[in-house]
């Protein structure tokens, strides 16, 4: 849960135009875009070191401080990164009230995994990340759960793992996280073990957050 959020150091995009961008990235900063209910969107940047304090791949409550002028609390709702260097190349950050529930969906961690595959089992991840509803200032970065109990055919839904004080949960409870299946019956597509979620895409910005 974000109790000691940090603060993003940003400047204004006013170009908005590619080149603009390239310069942006040149100097190690990242161009990014802040949007949210009662909130325009509102083209920025993040400099560098600032943003070096952004860690893990879970959606983080952070303070975005644009220009010195005016402090607004967002949600990191994406990090695009490049391919193959894995250098971030934009970043959405999703504006919010700190009063009212959001709903968003955070990485699940399976923790336990070796027990499990000592039964000559596979564990087939079918969900990396499950959708919650809290206030902003309860969202969990990730969310573990330990399947170490788990037996060849047995499932893992979205309403047996225990979500943090405060955190409901926002998806159909029914859904299938994991699957447990012999070895020998598992498709060869399947991950012997399943990794911690990423969040790396391959385009900037999506709909209407996408500014150029």
């Amino acid at each position: 849960m974000a109790t000691n959020r940090i603060t993003l150091e940003a400047g204004r995009r006013l170009a908005l135009t590619k080149g603009e961008k390239r310069q942006i990235r040149n100097r190690g900063d990242v161009p990014g875009v802040l949007y949210g209910k009662d909130v325009p969107p509102q083209a920025i940047y993040i400099k560098h070191e600032s943003f070096k304090q952004i860690k893990g791949h879970g959606r983080m409550l952070v303070d975005v401080n644009i220009e010195g002028t005016n402090r607004i609390a967002a949600l990191i709702q994406e990090i695009d990164r490049d391919m193959l260097n894995k250098f971030p190349v934009h970043i959405d950050l999703h504006a919010v009230d700190l009063r009212e529930p959001v709903k968003v969906e955070v990485p699940v961690i399976l923790d336990g995994l070796e027990r499990v595959e000592k039964q000559g089992a596979v564990i087939q991840q079918l969900m990396r990340e499950v959708g919650i509803r809290c206030l902003p200032t309860e969202v969990p970065e990730f969310i573990t759960h330990n399947i170490a109990d788990l037996k060849i055919g047995e499932n893992l839904t979205c309403a047996q793992i225990v979500l943090p004080s405060g955190v409901e949960l926002n998806q159909e409870g029914g859904d299938v996280i994991c699957m447990i299946v012999e070895a020998k019956n598992a498709p060869p597509e399947t991950e012997i073990e399943p990794k911690e979620p990423e969040i790396v895409h391959d385009q900037e910005g999506k709909g209407k957050e996408a500014m150029v």
